[in-house]
């Protein structure tokens, strides 16, 4: 089935090899791009996750491993 793929608009989103990509014939039969519109962080669920875990994490000491962070992830 195809794939529809809401994604920002980050520059990477649009760089030169991603529009390569999306330009062949097989690729286009699979997947289709959507673009938020810019400055619209309201309007992407990922920015909601993004500041709680950079809330929760800052909320606690810095981990000192990996263990760590695991655990306070």
């Amino acid at each position: 089935k195809k794939i529809f793929l809401i994604i920002d608009n980050l520059k990477v989103h649009h760089s030169k090899i991603v529009k390569e990509w999306l330009a062949l014939e097989e690729n286009k039969q699979k997947i289709a791009l959507f673009y938020l519109p810019a400055y619209s962080p309201e309007k992407n669920p990922d920015e909601y996750l993004n500041c709680d875990l950079k809330q929760g994490l800052s909320a606690k000491p810095a981990p000192k491993n990996s263990e760590k962070l695991e655990q306070n992830l």
